[in-house]
């Protein structure tokens, strides 16, 4: 059971302020992991960083230009939350895989 002190700041940290500082440190540990790899791989999460925050930034615009979308469907939400957490568990299984490997990935396509 949850204190009225405790629900308080529960409900103060649960804003877009907050997860936008969550963002940074997170980003901050990625970058500063990647401080002993290989230059290229470095440079490749400064992009992948930089391609984020440039994302970020246009979805903060939105959010303030545009009206809020309409409420979805329980069934619908289920369904954004299910694909959601399979982009995300992508995206860090992706994120693990180069700071362990220290490189990228083969390429499909041949080099000439």
């Amino acid at each position: 059971m949850l204190n009225a002190g405790t629900a308080q700041i529960r409900k103060r940290r649960n804003t877009y302020a907050g997860y936008s500082i969550s963002c940074a440190l997170v980003w901050a540990g990625i970058l500063g992991a990647a401080r002993g790899l290989e230059p290229g791989v470095q440079r490749t999460l400064r992009l992948s960083c930089a391609a984020w925050w440039s994302g970020w930034v246009s979805a903060s615009i939105a959010r303030v230009v545009y009206p809020p979308p309409s409420k979805l469907e329980p069934a619908a939400e289920k369904r954004l939350g299910v694909a959601s957490l399979v982009l995300i568990a992508l995206g860090i299984g992706s994120v693990v895989r180069l700071l362990l490997t220290g490189r990228r990935p083969a390429s499909g396509a041949a080099d000439s």
